[in-house]
């Protein structure tokens, strides 16, 4: 499953906008590395809010869209 993340910095307003690929069962992954191991500072937390309990990012069905809001972010994803 394919997974199209945007996140919204509430500080500055900064979208940041990427695609996770993979399933619950297996993980997810960014461009074929591991959500946690991503190089790029500002998409890695993103993910890192995503991996919480309670996140939708392992419940959501294809063609849904939830919205997931935490200190710094409010982080829209839509499973295709």
């Amino acid at each position: 499953m394919i997974v199209n993340v945007k996140a919204t910095n509430k500080c500055n307003g900064e979208v940041i906008s990427f695609a996770l690929e993979g399933d619950k069962d297996t993980g997810f992954t960014y461009e074929g590395t591991h959500m946690q191991e991503v190089a790029d500072n500002k998409i890695r937390e993103v993910c890192n809010g995503l991996i919480l309990l309670g996140s939708p990012l392992y419940t959501i069905k294809s063609g849904a869209t939830e919205c997931i809001e935490n200190m710094t972010f409010v982080t829209e994803i839509t499973a295709e």
